[in-house]
Formats: structure tokens, sequence, C-alpha cells
């Protein structure tokens, strides 16, 4: 990436000197004499350094700092001083400023400067976007879990390869996208995660493109968007299938492209960012309903993560179980030794619709009103009636249990019904209409029974 460095100085030698020496390090350079044309030049050139000094005629560059912030506040501004006047450039660090060079200097003294507020920038940044230092773990050795931890394996040294992330909700998708972008080539730049489904509408461009100033009433300044803030990194969009059609448009033809136009902005941004979308609503018939683009699904399904339900991979719960109570013992200050067998059959046998997420607020707790040292089932921390298995789905009839004992019928009738409705449910892409259609239920009779 080549940065770009704008110098402002009414001394002629000094300023052609710096633009033919940082021209030969590699900066691409603007320069100007006068702070009226310097700032001109800022809203066009979009520079990541200014340099400025702070004697120019009868102004003062440090009173400017604040004009050249409205332009772009990530612009690094670094002040070129006299001896004589070291105490206003100290002045001019408080009102924003980077850094501060001595007349006379050399080249070198000046490229060291611009480095370490470039390398600032970008410490800034990714601490502004990453929700966390540390690397999300992804617990499970069922076969469902190695190919995913194999495909991880394989995109993380493909790094620009986007890809599109299916499960339902709670089943990890998240932990996979930043699980590839921590392993990958792209780790020491920003992951920025985007839920499609929180932003409005009229606000989606803005957000994800950024604005010039003056685009609309209240840009004030220039704002540069999440995909500008990612570059060189990931952009995560969670719930694309949220995403409204006038924004997947603008969506494709980055995607094909990897350029796009800020709003009000006459010319293109280029960066390079991966993308990775997740979606745990079935896209093909959200196509049907015309309201996903198929050129878009096409784009992003050339290679594709599936995420199987909790339900399908039951040999995952008990590891599952055994991180979350380790976990939050340290989080908790507890000391708790094991899970009880009766409470880990229970989990074994529950029926998971929040799948991974719900495990882990159901231990969390358990743990939390835990007394002892062994962790039991106690109160509501499982639905009622959804502790059985669902039925098989390879056409098999529902197990028949032992009854040596007594059994609850009831119960198991619920959970049986509550089975198909999953099944219902999932086959026909969660449309209530068609699901009840399946099960011979009005489409009221379904919420009902779901409890909606």
């Amino acid at each position: 990436m080549q940065y770009r460095v704008l110098i402002i100085d009414d001394e002629y030698l000094i300023r052609i000197s710096l633009k033919e020496g940082l021209t030969d390090l590699g900066y691409l350079t603007r320069e100007t004499e006068t702070i009226r044309e310097g700032l001109a030049l800022a809203e066009q050139f979009k520079p990541d350094v200014v340099i400025l000094d702070n004697r120019l005629g009868d102004a003062l560059g440090m009173e400017y700092i604040e004009s050249i912030k409205k332009i772009d506040e990530d612009i690094q501004i670094i002040i070129i001083t006299a001896y004589g006047s070291v105490s206003q450039a100290v002045q001019a660090i408080r009102r924003g400023a980077y850094d501060y060079v001595q007349k006379p200097f050399d080249i070198e003294a000046i490229d060291i400067v611009i480095r370490r507020a470039l390398e600032e920038l970008k410490r800034r940044r990714r601490l502004e976007l990453l929700s966390s230092g540390a690397m999300p773990d992804l617990i499970g050795e069922s076969p469902q879990m190695k190919q995913v931890k194999k495909q991880i394996e394989l995109l993380s040294a493909k790094d620009s390869v986007d890809l599109l992330i299916r499960g339902e909700t709670g089943t990890g998708k998240g932990v996979v996208a930043c699980q590839i972008h921590q392993k990958s080539g792209r780790r020491n730049f920003p992951m920025v995660k985007i839920n499609c489904s929180a932003i409005p509408e009229n606000l989606f461009e803005s957000e994800l493109f950024g604005h010039e100033k003056g685009a609309f009433t209240g840009a004030a300044a220039r704002k540069k968007g999440l995909f500008e803030l990612a570059n060189e990194g990931t952009i995560f969009l969670d719930e694309i299938g949220d995403m409204p059609l006038s924004m997947q448009a603008k969506l494709l033809t980055f995607l094909e492209d990897r350029k796009f136009r800020r709003v009000g902005g006459l010319g293109d941004v280029e960066v390079n960012v991966r993308v990775i979308a997740a979606t745990n609503h079935p896209l093909e018939q959200a196509i049907r309903e015309k309201t996903f683009r198929e050129d878009l699904f096409f784009r992003l399904n050339a290679v594709q993560i599936d995420l199987a339900p909790l339900r399908e991979r039951r040999e995952d719960i008990e590891p599952l179980c055994r991180y979350y109570l380790d976990y939050f013992n340290r989080k908790l200050g507890k000391n708790i030794g094991s899970i009880s067998p009766s409470f880990l059959r229970k989990l074994m046998r529950y029926s998971w619709k929040g799948n991974v997420r719900e495990l882990r607020n159901v231990l969390e707790r358990a743990v939390l009103f835990c007394d002892g040292d062994v962790l039991e089932h106690t109160g509501q921390l499982l639905e009622e009636g959804a502790d059985a298995p669902p039925p098989a789905e390879n056409g098999q009839s529902w197990p028949m249990k032992d009854l040596s004992r007594p059994i609850d019928l009831q119960a198991e009738l619920r959970e049986l019904e509550g089975a198909y409705i999953r099944k219902a449910l999932k086959q026909t892409g969660n449309n209530y209409s068609k699901a009840a259609k399946l099960l011979g239920y009005s489409r009221f009779s379904l919420r009902r029974r779901m409890g909606l």
C-alpha cells in the first residue's frame, strides 16, 4: 500500500526537498505553499499524513489542525518547527498533531516520524475494530466439526477467497469467521464485524463505504466507511440475508472490482479486503421471494462452510460442557470439579434449539447458582419437555422407551410434535404457512403450539 503525504510549507527549498526525498522513499506526495491551498488539496488528495510548517507567513500552522481534522479525523499531522517555537509545537500536539520535527532536519528523521505515525494509526484502528485480541475456541470432535476445522485451515491459507458460512443461530458462525481471519495472513490487520440486521437502511451505504463532507445534512467531515477501515483485513457480514436489496447491488459491484465510491464522492476508493458473509436464513428461499439477489448469492456461495446444529452432533456436547465449566469457573471464581451424570444425560438428550449459544447460557446459569463442587440440574435451566432426541432423519420411527418404569407420555408426545415442527420449518425455510400445511395445522395453530 502506498501512503499519501501532503507537504504544506512556504519555503520552496524545504518543500521541494521533502517532496523529492519522500517520493524516493516510496510515498505518494503533493506539496503546496499556503494553508488555503493545502486545505483544498487535502480534500482532493486524501492524505494519510500532512507535514505542516508551523510558520506560514503571518499564520500559525497549528491553528489549522482542527480544519485538517475536519476533512478526515484519521489524518496524522506532523509539525515542522524552528528551535525557538518548540513550545508552540507542544501546544500543537495538544490540539491533535501527532508529533513535531525541529529544523534543520534530514529526510531520514522525517521518515521515522511518518512511519511511527502510520503505525500508531494502524494500532488505534485495530483496537477500535477488533472485539477481542484472543482467538475464540472451536470445540468439538464430531465428524462435522473435524470437516469444518479442515476447511478453516485451507481457507486461512487462501486469504483472497471470499466465502459464505451457513448455519442456525448459535452454531458458531462468528467463531469460524474469527478463526479464519486470525489464522490467515491478514491477522495483523482489522477484522470488522457488521451485523446487517442492525443497521438502518438509510445509513447502510454511509456506514459501509463512508461519505464525503457535505454529502448530506450532518456530514460535517469526511468519514471513512467500515470497508476502508478494514483495508488489508477482513469484513465479516453477519446476517447477510437482511441486507437491503439496494445495498446488495453495491456489494456485488464491490466484490467484482474491489472498488467503491463514498456517498457524495466523485472518485473510486480501492481497498484490499476479504469478505466473509454469514446467514442463518435459507437464501434460496429469499431468492424465490425476491428479497435476495441471485447473482450475489452465486458470487458469495462459490466457497461455503455449513455448520451443523448441535442436536445433529451430540458427541460435541460433553466436550463443550467441560470447556464451559472450566471457563465459567475462572470467570465466576468457582471451583466446581465435575458435572453430575444425571445432569449430563439431560444435557445430552436436550434438543438445543439455540445450539452452542444456548448451551453456553445454560452452563453459565448452572455454574452461577451451584453451591457445591458438582454441577447439578436445578430450577428451570432447561425448557420443560424438550429433553429427548428428535426423530431420526433416516425415516426410522420414533425410538420407543423401555416401559419397565412409568414414563411421562404427554412429555413424549410434546417432544415428538416439537421435533416434527422443527423438521417442517427447516424443510420449508422457516415459512410458517408452508410448515403448517405439511403438518395439517392452521398457521395460527402452529404458532400457538410453538408458544408464539
